[in-house]
């Protein structure tokens, strides 16, 4: 049987070193990688020096009674901006762009509290202010004093009114009360902190007061505070709640540059730890800069193609992996800082997978209150609160050299009992080596276009089988589907109750267990928020026709068998049965699952059941911390780190 192949591979095969995606110049050190960023930011810039602005559209209002969405047009501005100044080239231009953009939300101010348009680029502004400057720290006076009054006068009208000391309490909250959601409550208090350390030394604020009756120093301080443990508190139970979101993840961060480039001692080490715990986290999970795992807020068909933007731009510039970005937007605080990842992270960037198969453990954060959120920044009065004596998810991922699998193996619990930033368009699946565009999406699709799933599936996995199923409890849940691309799949194959497909790298089975289903080729087509469609590539579905059947997914590297022929004899000889109420799954590793479709009792792996709060809040061969030590350590080969938050 397949399974005695298969079952000595964890330890015996870490010498495979087959299928080395995204690793440019195997002859280059880490070392020499992370020196390379320098270069690699020039050549974004340079590559459109000498153009003119070209300013993006001011865009009506999202909702009735909102104010405009004018992200992207800021965004268009500052880039311009930072650029101009980086290559000290056009600075009357550069300056009239960034007071034409002040002045458009001083004559527009629901801009400036609209959730959607102002704090997604004052971070940025501000440390263009604090590099160039009146006291720049890179090249004063390249921005002029006028343009930096005028550029801090909607600053200060955000801050005035979305800053308040009760935000930034952390004592009885530890940090986990989050306004809005993750990332919005990141650049928040990025902007507010950032303001209150700029306007505390001008004569024109620092006398002045918050709606709150605090000053701008009061404020320094508060927030100063408030990070120190919230960072440490990262550390301590899980870097993110938007679990391994590519995009909103580069989001929450990119204000944490600022903290590290010019925050006071404590700060700066607390910020350069969470970035370096960031990176560490999310290289061990990703194939040619493409986030693999279990994730939240993947929305729509956006988990069905690889995401060319936020974090995998940052893969490109710190590690060499991918394409340089055409844009730098959200990125360009870290494409401007003194920021760089130490040699080790960079190292399980480039090599990790080589030395799979290996499993990632994380221990995350999810269960709490959720409170209504606001369309203003200014609004969310009452946070979402996250409980810190547990969050009822365990990420898990299976990382071989030819495909990555994972899941969130969560509790079966109401939608209720979680913070919607978790149960948020969670995302499964694999992603395979070679072409991260190449994947197999186990998911439960909206009802409604334009509608996030919520709580939509629950799931159990052990190496590269995968056990889901629909849950009852979901919002706005459609469908339980598992779709593929046509591209980089062989044309799907079904034997008996199995669909068998092939990939340059790996072979993968899905069964349907106790129903019937239709394998059916169309396009998806999404509708977001901001009204725009979005259609996934060609692909094949597999439908099953009661939406709660359980579904079983198997992959297995084509170096681990003979060939096509010996894994269809295995998967088939692995019986997948109904004991009552419970799947009883035995895989083509030789591990048993179960998962009772009642939901009454924990999956189980091996007869053990799923501990959903595992004594360590990070383990795999390389990224390691015990649950609310906040003592990370960071290792790869002679290579290591020690994160010591406390």
């Amino acid at each position: 049987m397949i399974a005695k192949v298969l079952q000595p591979m964890c330890p015996a095969l870490l010498l495979v070193g087959t299928l080395c995606v995204g690793v440019p110049g195997r002859a280059q050190t880490p070392e020499t990688v992370v020196a390379g960023f320098e270069q690699r930011v020039d050549a974004v810039f340079r590559a459109d020096a000498g153009k003119p602005l070209k300013r993006e559209k001011k865009k009506p209002p999202l909702a009735p009674g909102r104010g405009n969405y004018v992200r992207a047009y800021s965004f268009s501005i500052v880039e311009f901006a930072a650029r101009c100044f980086y290559l000290d080239e056009m600075l009357d231009e550069a300056n009239a762009a960034l007071a034409e953009n002040a002045q458009h939300y001083l004559d527009n101010p629901k801009d400036i509290n609209d959730r959607d348009s102002f704090h997604w680029h004052a971070d940025i502004v501000m440390r263009l202010i604090e590099m160039y400057g009146t006291n720049g720290t890179k090249h004063a006076g390249r921005l002029t004093p006028e343009t930096e009054e005028l550029c801090l006068q909607p600053i200060w009208e955000y801050a005035r009114k979305c800053s308040w000391l009760g935000k930034a309490e952390y004592k009885k909250s530890k940090t986990w009360d989050i306004y809005g959601s993750e990332n919005h409550h990141a650049m928040d208090f990025t902007v507010s902190w950032h303001f209150a350390k700029i306007a505390k030394d001008r004569p024109e604020y620092k006398e002045r007061k918050f709606e709150d009756g605090a000053t701008v120093a009061e404020h320094y301080r508060a927030w100063n505070d408030y990070f120190v443990v919230y960072c440490l508190e990262r550390a301590r139970k899980g870097p993110c709640v938007e679990m391994m979101c590519p995009s909103y993840n580069s989001v929450w961060l990119k204000g944490f540059y600022n903290f590290y480039d010019f925050g006071d001692e404590r700060v700066r080490h607390s910020a350069g730890m969470l970035i370096d715990l960031y990176f560490a986290y999310w290289a061990q999970e990703q194939t040619g800069g493409v986030t693999g795992g279990g994730k939240s807020r993947v929305r729509r068909v956006n988990g069905f193609t690889p995401t060319q933007h936020g974090i995998s731009s940052l893969a490109a510039l710190y590690f060499g992996i991918g394409d340089l970005p055409e844009a730098l937007l959200g990125n360009l605080n870290a494409a401007l800082s003194d920021y760089r990842p130490p040699a080790v992270v960079a190292d399980i960037a480039i090599s990790a997978r080589n030395d799979g198969p290996y499993e990632v453990l994380q221990r995350a954060q999810g269960l709490g209150v959720q409170r209504k959120t606001h369309h203003t920044a200014s609004g969310v009065k009452q946070p979402s609160t996250l409980r810190t004596d547990g969050g009822g998810i365990l990420r898990y991922s299976y990382c071989d050299p030819a495909f990555i699998m994972g899941t969130l193996m969560t509790e079966a619990r109401p939608s209720e009992d979680w913070v919607s930033i978790s149960t948020q368009a969670r995302w499964q699946g694999v992603i395979f080596g070679g072409k991260p565009s190449t994947r197999i999406v186990p998911i439960v699709i909206e009802a409604k276009k334009g509608r996030d799933v919520l709580n939509g599936q629950w799931s159990v996995q052990s190496k590269g089988s995968l056990l889901t199923q629909k849950l009852k409890y979901n919002k706005g849940g459609g469908k339980m589907i598992v779709w593929m691309p046509r591209e980089g799949l062989a044309a799907p194959v079904q034997e008996d109750d199995v669909v068998f497909v092939e990939t340059e790298g790996a072979y993968a089975a899905i069964r349907v267990v106790g129903s019937k289903f239709r394998i059916v080729e169309d396009s998806l087509t999404t509708r977001s928020a901001e009204g725009s469609t979005r259609t996934a590539p060609p692909g094949t579905m597999v439908i099953p026709m009661d939406d709660f059947a359980p579904v079983v997914v198997e992959v297995v590297a084509k170096d681990k068998v003979k060939d096509f022929d010996e894994f269809k004899h295995g998967v088939k000889a692995c019986t997948v049965t109904m004991k009552g109420v419970v799947v009883v799954c035995e895989t083509i590793y030789g591990d048993l699952l179960t998962l009772d479709t009642s939901y009454r009792e924990a999956p189980t792996i091996n007869g053990k059941s799923v501990d959903y709060a595992p004594p360590n809040v990070l383990e795999s061969p390389f990224l390691n911390a015990e649950y609310n030590s906040g003592v990370v350590t960071i290792r790869k080969g002679k290579r290591s780190k020690v994160l010591d938050f406390n």
